[in-house]
C-alpha cells in the first residue's frame, strides 16, 4: 500500500507523537487492528506520572522519539538496543506550535556514560529518567522503533521526501547523494539518518540534526499528499497493525492522532542539543549554554529564542 501519510509518523525514529496519534484514528476509524499478528514497526508508551495530553488537552507536553540499533534475529544487535536517535519532542496545542531538541547518541547522560546506553539496560523508562534530569521537564510518551520497522513503514507508504544539502558519502551507512531533494526509501532513509562520516568534524552532532530533519520532512510530505480524511484513516489503519501500546487507551491514542494531523510542519523548530568536548573518551558533554534551551522549552514546549 503506497499510500502517503502514515509516513509523516516515520522518518526515524520519527514524530513520535504523531505516530502515537495516527495509530489511535485507525482503530476508531476502522475497527481494533491486532498488532500481534503483524510485523511490530514501533512501540508506544505511556510512561512515568507526568500530566498527559488526555488530561490536560491545553497542556503542553513532551515525547521522547528514539530509534533504536535492535535486529530481531542478530544476537549481535539484541532488543532493547542502544538508543542510537534520540529526540525530544515539545507540542503546544493551544498554539500549534512544536520544538525538536536532538541529543547526539555520545552525549553524556546526567547518570554518567553516554545516554544511548541507557535503553539497552533500561528501555524507555531508563532514557525518559535521564532526559527528564537534564532538561527539567516530565516525558508523557515514549515511541521506539528499530532498524526493520523502520525500513518496512518507510517503504508501506512510499518513502519520504527530503532535501540533501551537501554531499553525503559514507560507506558504513550506504549514504552515496549529491545536493538535490529525494523521493527516499526505507534503507536510503536510513542510510541518511545514520549517516556520520560525511561530517568528519560534527560526526554525531550532525547525524542527530539530519534526523531532526526528517522527521519535519516526513510531516511535510504527507501534508504535501492531501490524500483526504478516508485516505487518512485507510493508511493510518495500515499503521496501527504494526503498532503494540503500553499504558494508553484507544480515547488517548484517537486525540493524539487528531492533533497530530493539524500540525504545520513550518511551525516545527529543528534545534540540536549543544554539547561540548567531555574528560571522557568519545563522549559529548552538555554544554553550559544547554541550561538556556532548556528553560525555553520547558515553560510551554515552544523554542522562542532558540
Amino acid at each position: 500500500m503506497k499510500n502517503p501519510i502514515v509516513r509523516l509518523l516515520v522518518a526515524i525514529p520519527l514524530t513520535g507523537l504523531l505516530l502515537a496519534g495516527a495509530v489511535a484514528a485507525a482503530w476508531f476509524a476502522v475497527g481494533s487492528p491486532q498488532p500481534a499478528s503483524a510485523t511490530t514497526w514501533f512501540s508506544v508508551h505511556r510512561v512515568g506520572a507526568s500530566a498527559s495530553y488526555a488530561e490536560n488537552p491545553g497542556a503542553p507536553f513532551y515525547v521522547l522519539v528514539l530509534g533504536n540499533d535492535s535486529f530481531p534475529g542478530n544476537p549481535d544487535r539484541p532488543e532493547p538496543g542502544l538508543g542510537d536517535a534520540i529526540h525530544v519532542v515539545g507540542v503546544n496545542p493551544t498554539t500549534g506550535d512544536a520544538s525538536i531538541i536532538d541529543v547526539p547518541r555520545d552525549t553524556e547522560a546526567p547518570g554518567g556514560g553516554k545516554i544511548n546506553a541507557f535503553n539497552a539496560t533500561g528501555g524507555l523508562p531508563a532514557t525518559v529518567g535521564q532526559l527528564e534530569r537534564m532538561m527539567g521537564i516530565d516525558i508523557a510518551y515514549a515511541i521506539t522503533t528499530g532498524f526493520p520497522g523502520f525500513i518496512d513503514m518507510v517503504d508501506e507508504i512510499g518513502g519520504i521526501d527530503i532535501e540533501v544539502t551537501e554531499p553525503m558519502v559514507d560507506r558504513d551507512s550506504g549514504t552515496d547523494f549529491q545536493p538535490g531533494t529525494y523521493r527516499m526509501t526505507g534503507e536510503s532513509l536510513l542510510a541518511y539518518a545514520r549517516d556520520r562520516k560525511s561530517y568528519p568534524a560534527e560526526g554525531d552532532r550532525q547525524r542527530s540534526f539530519n534526523q531532526g530533519k526528517a522527521i519535519i520532512a516526513a510531516l511535510a510530505t504527507l501534508r504535501a499528499q492531501n490524500p483526504g480524511a478516508a485516505g487518512t484513516a485507510k493508511l493510518i489503519a495500515t499503521l496501527a497493525r504494526h503498532t503494540k501500546t503500553e499504558g494508553m487507551d484507544l480515547g488517548e491514542l484517537y486525540d493524539l492522532g487528531r492533533l497530530a494531523l493539524t500540525l504545520d510542519p513550518a511551525r516545527v523548530k529543528n534545534v540540536l542539543l549543544p554539547t561540548g568536548a567531555s574528560g571522557n573518551g568519545t563522549n559529548l558533554a552538555v554544554a553550559a549554554s544547554a541550561q538556556d534551551l532548556f528553560a525555553d522549552f520547558r515553560d510551554d514546549a515552544i523554542l522562542q529564542n532558540h
